[in-house]
């Protein structure tokens, strides 16, 4: 269904060239969750834009469609790990804190499969994507590290060295985003399963090498 670019998307007043450019985002997302691939020819019709206007928008052309799509992924894989506050740590646990940020992370990527696959296939070669990969994953390292961190001052997180303990997070949630795990019919207890192994790195006693 083609869709205007002069819709309300019922957020804060915001420019023409702006709307133009959610809506071709999200047109992009949308293809790519239901085919896995996508033109800027596809994307200009289904957004009722000319090719020129994504080109005046995204110059880097498909690239661009697709390191902007892989930003609006990253950001909600940001919104789930947002969990990992010393507040909720202290409100409800290490336990429960990990496997909400582990239930978070597996919904954005079981959600987005497809968007991540393609991302990712072209990382090697796209210099816009990787470099949205690394802001996004310096971005998820620096509020590990003020979690540990702060974990580590209210006594609820092992004592250790801050950085790795914040990198673990960070490479237990990229791992996550594995077939193995996403299909299979014991993906809760998979699921709980890592959260206790992260629980087990991370609680004060815990054993870290």
């Amino acid at each position: 269904m083609t869709r205007s670019v002069g819709d309300p998307d019922g957020d804060a007043p915001v420019g023409r060239s702006e709307r133009t450019r959610r809506v071709v985002v999200d047109a992009t997302v949308a293809r790519l969750r239901s085919e896995g691939a996508f033109t800027v020819e596809q994307v200009a019709t289904d957004v009722g834009v000319s090719v020129a206007t994504i080109y005046n928008r995204f110059p880097e052309g498909r690239d661009g469609l697709l390191a902007a799509a892989f930003d609006s992924v990253l950001d909600r894989l940001v919104c789930a790990g947002a969990v990992l506050t010393v507040e909720h740590l202290l409100d409800h646990g290490l336990e429960a804190t990990l496997r909400a940020m582990v239930d978070g992370l597996l919904e954005v990527f079981t959600d987005e499969a497809l968007v991540m696959r393609s991302a990712l296939a072209r990382l090697p070669e796209s210099r816009v994507l990787r470099e949205s990969y690394r802001v996004h994953e310096a971005d998820a390292r620096s509020r590990n590290h003020r979690f540990v961190q702060l974990g580590q001052a209210a006594g609820r997180i092992t004592d250790g060295n801050t950085a790795e303990l914040a990198d673990v997070i960070v490479v237990m949630g990229q791992g996550l985003n594995n077939p193995v795990l996403l299909g299979s019919p014991q993906r809760d207890r998979l699921a709980g399963h890592l959260a206790s192994a992260l629980v087990a790195v991370l609680e004060p006693g815990g054993q870290t090498r």
